[in-house]
């Protein structure tokens, strides 16, 4: 149950650049000024980074039997808000912290954490949305393999009363052009990710800038 539970900090990273990466490319795609696209970058990397708390509610809870009724819990649904928690401590812009707090918003009011609807979702949470989605559907998780690229867009599709369709049809342009090259693989341990990975031309994590 641990190893399901207890998120790690290059499995977060891992997944914060991949949805960075396609967050990045669809924002240029929607005309977004280059602030703009800056600003969702950032928070495209730090969207998850409230998971990193959910070890403290989590872990080790034994009577927990499926990790797909982990992810319906209302701890795990607890993270945008954490995240944004976690950002405001720390200064970040005003469009970075309600890109994160609503980036699980759904277009049809079924999202969290606070339902709601079209456009009242934050553009920039609209567009991290979509990529999140994307992003995880072609990752491995614990309890299943990834999809292919037709696969998941296919998903998507199926569901897609949860995505602005503006940006659904944006976001289809990208993967077209991008598939799924921005995944990645983060080489050694936690402790060595500090020195070898850096956000833009701001440092996130010390060392040399990765977004050329």
């Amino acid at each position: 149950m641990g190893s399901i539970v207890n998120y790690n900090l290059t499995e977060e990273l891992e997944h914060g650049i991949y949805v960075s990466c396609l967050v990045r490319d669809l924002a240029r795609d929607l005309m977004l000024g280059e602030q703009q696209v800056y600003q969702l970058q950032i928070a495209g990397m730090l969207h998850d980074i409230g998971k990193l708390r959910l070890t403290n509610y989590l872990y080790g809870n034994e009577e927990i039997a499926s990790p797909l009724v982990i992810e319906e819990m209302k701890y795990v649904r607890m993270h945008p808000l954490l995240s944004y928690e976690i950002l405001k401590a720390r200064d970040y812009s005003g469009l970075i912290l309600e890109s994160v707090r609503y980036h699980h918003e759904d277009y049809d009011g079924t999202g969290f954490p606070s339902n709601l609807v079209g456009d009242e979702i934050p553009l920039g949470a609209r567009i991290i949305r979509v990529c999140d989605v994307f992003a995880a559907l072609t990752t491995d998780r614990p309890y299943r393999k990834r999809f292919e690229v037709d696969e998941a867009m296919s998903l998507m599709i199926d569901e897609i009363k949860h995505f602005d369709m503006r940006i659904f049809l944006a976001f289809e342009n990208v993967v077209h052009r991008v598939g799924t090259k921005y995944q990645i693989r983060l080489a050694g341990d936690d402790t060595e990710l500090g020195e070898r990975y850096a956000f833009g031309g701001e440092e996130l994590l010390g060392g040399k800038a990765i977004w050329q």
